[in-house]
C-alpha cells in the first residue's frame, strides 16, 4: 500500500458529507482526535458505527490509523482523561498508538444519498417507486447562502488568524493542518461574501507567499432541498403494513422487529406514507402529522403511544440498526474514489448494537 495523506481523505470525507449540514446546536463532528504526525500517510481505515474499545482494539489489530465512527468518539465535554471511563480509555489508547479518529454523525443523517437515503431504498427506487423529501431542512442560515464565495487560502501554523476572523461575512468552515515548503502550516476554508474577499486579498497583498495560495473557488449555490435530517415519503403503489415490514427486514438484515399498529389497523392493512429517521426519531418526528407509518430506531413509550392514537404505525429496529447497514455503502462509494493500490477500507466487524432479543 503506498497510502493517502490525512488532509485529502478528511478532503474527501467532507465534500462527500459537508460538516455544515449536521446539527449544530448539539452535534460534535469532523476530526476528533489527531496524531502527533502532521499530514500522516493513511493505509488502513476502519468504517464503525460505534467506537467502543473491542472496535478500538480491532483497529490496532488490523492497523487501521484512521477510524471512521458515525457516532461520535468524544459527544460530551470530557473534564479529564482518565482510565476509570471507557470513552476516556479510548481517546487515550488512540492517541498512544497515533489513530486519528474523525465523525460524521449528521451530516450523513442530512446529506442526499446519506444514512437515510439508505433506509429508504428498502422501499425500491427514488422517483421510480416513491418521491421522497426530507422532513426538517437545513436552516440556510447553517450553510453557505447564496452570492457567497468559497475561499482558500494557507497560512503559517502559528499566524494569527484573528484579522480574517474580524473581517464582516466571513465564516471559517474548516481548518486543515498542512506542510509546505516553509514549514508547518494551516489550510482555511471561508464562506465569505464578495466584499470580505477582496479586504482578505488586500490584507494579504504584501505577502507573496499567502498571497499566492489564496484561491476563490467556487460561488456557493441556494440551499440544497433534497438535503435535511429523516425523509418523508410516498409510495407510488400502495402497500400493506405487512409487506413495509419485510422490505425493512430485508434491507436491515433483522430477524425481528418491533411493531406498533394504530388504533384500527391490522397488518394487511393498506399505506401510502412512510417517515423515515434513523437512529433516534423523537425530535424529527414531532411536528409530523397524517402519516401512515413511522420507521425509526427508537422512540419514547409515550411518542408511540402519541402515534398510535393519530393513527400512524410505528416500526422500531433499535438505534444502530438503523444505521449500520450504510456503511457498506460508504464504502463502496469511496471505493470509487481511492485506488485499492493506495489504500484498504475496512468495515469493523465487532461493531454491533449493544440490544439483543432473545
Amino acid at each position: 500500500m503506498t497510502g493517502i495523506q490525512l488532509n485529502t481523505i478528511l478532503s474527501h470525507l467532507k465534500t462527500y458529507a459537508p460538516l455544515y449540514l449536521a446539527e449544530q446546536t448539539w452535534d460534535n463532528v469532523g476530526l476528533l482526535v489527531e496524531p502527533n504526525n502532521d499530514n500522516p500517510v493513511i493505509e488502513n481505515i476502519l468504517f464503525t458505527n460505534d467506537l467502543t474499545e473491542p472496535v478500538l482494539d480491532e483497529a490496532i489489530e488490523r492497523h487501521a490509523q484512521l477510524i471512521v465512527s458515525y457516532h461520535p468518539a468524544i459527544f460530551s465535554p470530557l473534564k479529564r482523561l482518565t482510565q476509570n471511563n471507557w470513552k476516556e480509555r479510548i481517546i487515550l489508547k488512540c492517541i498512544k498508538h497515533g489513530i486519528t479518529v474523525y465523525s460524521p454523525h449528521t451530516s450523513w443523517d442530512a446529506v442526499d444519498n446519506g444514512i437515510n437515503h439508505w433506509l429508504i431504498s428498502a422501499f425500491g427506487i427514488d422517483e421510480q417507486d416513491y418521491t421522497s423529501r426530507p422532513i426538517v431542512q437545513v436552516k440556510t442560515n447553517e450553510t453557505p447562502s447564496q452570492n457567497q464565495h468559497l475561499l482558500t487560502i494557507t497560512l503559517p501554523k502559528e499566524h494569527n488568524i484573528n484579522s480574517i476572523k474580524d473581517i464582516d461575512d466571513v465564516t471559517i468552515i474548516n481548518e486543515i493542518s498542512c506542510n509546505t515548503l516553509n514549514g508547518p502550516a494551516i489550510q482555511l476554508s471561508i464562506s465569505c461574501s464578495p466584499r470580505a474577499v477582496s479586504l482578505i486579498i488586500d490584507l494579504y497583498r504584501n505577502e507573496e507567499n499567502i498571497s499566492k495560495t489564496i484561491q476563490v473557488i467556487d460561488v456557493q449555490k441556494p440551499l440544497d432541498s433534497r438535503q435535511g435530517y429523516g425523509r418523508l415519503i410516498e409510495l407510488k403503489n400502495s402497500r400493506t403494513i405487512r409487506q413495509i415490514v419485510e422490505n425493512v427486514k430485508t434491507l436491515t438484515g433483522l430477524k425481528y422487529i418491533r411493531l406498533a399498529l394504530a388504533n384500527n389497523k391490522t397488518i394487511d392493512s393498506s399505506i401510502k406514507t412512510i417517515a423515515v429517521c434513523a437512529g433516534s426519531g423523537s425530535s424529527v418526528f414531532s411536528q409530523l402529522r397524517n402519516v401512515d407509518i413511522q420507521l425509526t430506531g427508537e422512540l419514547t413509550h409515550h411518542a408511540i403511544l402519541d402515534a398510535i392514537h393519530r393513527g400512524t404505525t410505528v416500526i422500531l429496529c433499535d438505534h444502530t440498526n438503523t444505521e449500520r447497514g450504510f456503511l457498506n455503502v460508504i464504502k463502496k462509494h469511496f471505493e470509487q474514489i481511492w485506488n485499492s493500490n493506495e489504500i484498504k477500507l475496512l468495515i469493523s466487524e465487532r461493531d454491533r448494537d449493544p440490544l439483543e432479543i432473545v
